[in-house]
C-alpha cells in the first residue's frame, strides 16, 4: 500500500463576473484567482492496487463522505478515463471552511486527481485532467496547475496562468455562515438583467492589465455575488467596513461569499489586523490567505 501526503491550497477570487448561462445549466464566467500561501487543507491518499473501492474520511462532519463528496466523484471519474483500478482512501484534515466561497473541496479534488495521475504513471494528459475536473466542478480545473495566479473564463476550462509579480498579503473573514450554490445562481439568474449585455466591460480582464499595481488592484476587486452575500449576512458589509477603516486596499467576497478578503500592502501589518479582527469577532472565521 502507498501513502501520498499533500497539501491542498484555498482559492481567492478578486473578480468574479457571471456573464452567461448555457441550455446546460452551467454559467460562463471570468474571474481572476489567486491561491492562497497559507491556507490549506492536509490530504492523505492511500492506494491499494490488490483491492478496489473508495473511501473518503473528513475532519469536517458536516462534509459529506459518500459519492456526494467531489474527491469520490474525481476518483471515480479517473478510473473511468484511464482504466486503471484500485482501493483509495482519502483522509483530509480541513483548515479551509466549507461552503464559504474559498474553494477547499475543489482544491481537494484537483489534488486527488493529480496524485492518482502521478502514481498511477500518468496515463492522462492535462487536457484530460482538466475535462475531467470541470465535469466534476467548474473550480477544479485551476488548481490542476503550479501556477499561483490564473485567469479564468469559459466555464472553468479555459485557464490562463500569469506570474503574480505583486505581493499581496490577504486578510480572510467568514462570519460563520454558507451560501447555496444552485440558489445563488438561481438569484443571479432572476435579478442580472445584464448578465449577457454585449456593453458589460470586461473587469477582470482590465485587472490583469493592471496586476503590476497593487493599489489599483486593491481598487478593482469586483464580484457578482455581493449583493446577495451582504443581503443574507449584514456582517459582510461591517467586515468590509471595518477592514477599510483598517487600512485595506480593497475588499470583496470570495466565490459567491459569504467570505469576505480584504487587501493589505505588508504581512506585519495584515498579522497585526487578524488578532483586531479576532478579538471583535470572536465567533467568526478569521485568517491570512
Amino acid at each position: 500500500m502507498k501513502k501520498i501526503k499533500l497539501v491542498s491550497p484555498a482559492k481567492i477570487n478578486l473578480t468574479l463576473e457571471i456573464v452567461k448561462k448555457f441550455p446546460d445549466g452551467f454559467h460562463g464566467l471570468r474571474s481572476i484567482m489567486i491561491k492562497t500561501k497559507n491556507l490549506k487543507d492536509e490530504l492523505e491518499i492511500s492506494i491499494d492496487e490488490r483491492k478496489e473501492g473508495i473511501k473518503v474520511i473528513c475532519s469536517d462532519k458536516s462534509i459529506p463522505v459518500d459519492e456526494k463528496n467531489i474527491c469520490h466523484k474525481i476518483a471515480r471519474k479517473f478510473f473511468e478515463f484511464s482504466g486503471r483500478s484500485g482501493e483509495i482512501t482519502i483522509k483530509i484534515k480541513k483548515n479551509i471552511p466549507a461552503l464559504a466561497g474559498l474553494g477547499g473541496g475543489s482544491s481537494n479534488g484537483a489534488m486527488t486527481l493529480l496524485a492518482l495521475n502521478d502514481y498511477f504513471k500518468k496515463p492522462l494528459s492535462f487536457k484530460d485532467l482538466v475535462k475531467i475536473a470541470a465535469e466534476v466542478g467548474k473550480d477544479i480545473p485551476v488548481f490542476l496547475l503550479e501556477e499561483e495566479a490564473v485567469y479564468v473564463s469559459g466555464k472553468g476550462e479555459k485557464l490562463l496562468p500569469f506570474k503574480r509579480k505583486s505581493q499581496l498579503n490577504f486578510l480572510l473573514v467568514n462570519p460563520q455562515g454558507e451560501i447555496s450554490t444552485p440558489w445563488a445562481y438561481g438569484e443571479l439568474d432572476r435579478r442580472m438583467w445584464f448578465m449577457e449585455n454585449k456593453e458589460r466591460k470586461n473587469i477582470s480582464k482590465k485587472m490583469l492589465r493592471n496586476f503590476k499595481d497593487i493599489d489599483k488592484i486593491g481598487s478593482s476587486l469586483y464580484n457578482d455575488f455581493s449583493l446577495l452575500a451582504e443581503e443574507l449576512f449584514p456582517a459582510v458589509k461591517e467586515i468590509r467596513n471595518s477592514l477599510f477603516s483598517f487600512g485595506a486596499l480593497g475588499t470583496s467576497i470570495t466565490g459567491k461569499g459569504p467570505t469576505v478578503v480584504g487587501i493589505f500592502k505588508t504581512k506585519k501589518e495584515t498579522l497585526k489586523i487578524r488578532e483586531i479582527m479576532k478579538k471583535n469577532y470572536p465567533n467568526f472565521f478569521v485568517e491570512i490567505g
